[in-house]
């Protein structure tokens, strides 16, 4: 007779899922002036914040003209995607790589992969797998020693983390190439360009 354990799909991938922040990517978060901090407060071992307003520019991405507003009011600007570029407002929350330790080369990585996940998650026109092949072409540019396991991994189990549990999906607004582009948030001057 065979024993079936009464763990959810998502409890297993919770129970292997060893995921942590390497020691290099801790001590950059938390030095003043860096683009991300390292927040052990909100989820140990592997939560990350952007400190400051961010941009990434992909000849290849075909995002659309769109902007995602946080769910609950005021409603602020989370992103905003303008064509071939991803413009991240300051205060984005990320868990870096969705499997074992996120080193530095895959912070810009990770962090695109999840907010463009982020994204779908309010209906923006982002499939997964255009989603998937920005992290594949950020890995490519940063330097990822293992950027091609880390698609494969994205590829195959991605479905499974594209809904984060208890999250609010945010409020998707249609945008054109001819609204103007929404300003950073008080106090800069402007987005930061995350490209190597």
């Amino acid at each position: 007779m065979l024993l079936f354990l009464p763990l959810s799909c998502r409890q297993m991938v919770d129970a292997v899922n060893m995921k942590q922040i390497s020691p290099e990517v801790v001590n950059g978060g938390t030095r003043p002036g860096n683009w991300y901090t390292y927040l052990p407060e909100y989820a140990p071992r592997f939560c990350l914040r952007t400190t400051h307003s961010l941009s990434w520019h992909d000849a290849e991405m075909k995002l659309g003209y769109w902007r995602l507003l946080h769910p609950l009011a005021p409603h602020r600007i989370v992103m905003e995607a303008r064509g071939d570029t991803l413009y991240l407002h300051r205060g984005f929350v990320w868990d870096g790589v969705s499997f074992g330790r996120t080193e530095a080369s895959e912070l810009v990585p990770s962090l695109l992969h999840d907010a463009l996940y982020y994204a779908r998650q309010a209906d923006a026109p982002v499939s997964r797998r255009e989603a998937d092949a920005v992290y594949l072409r950020a890995c490519c540019r940063t330097g990822c020693s293992g950027r091609y396991a880390g698609y494969l991994a994205v590829r195959t189990l991605g479905g499974f983390f594209g809904k984060p549990e208890g999250a609010l999906a945010p409020i998707l607004q249609s945008t054109s190439e001819d609204t103007p582009m929404a300003s950073p948030p008080a106090g800069e001057n402007g987005f930061i360009l995350l490209q190597p």
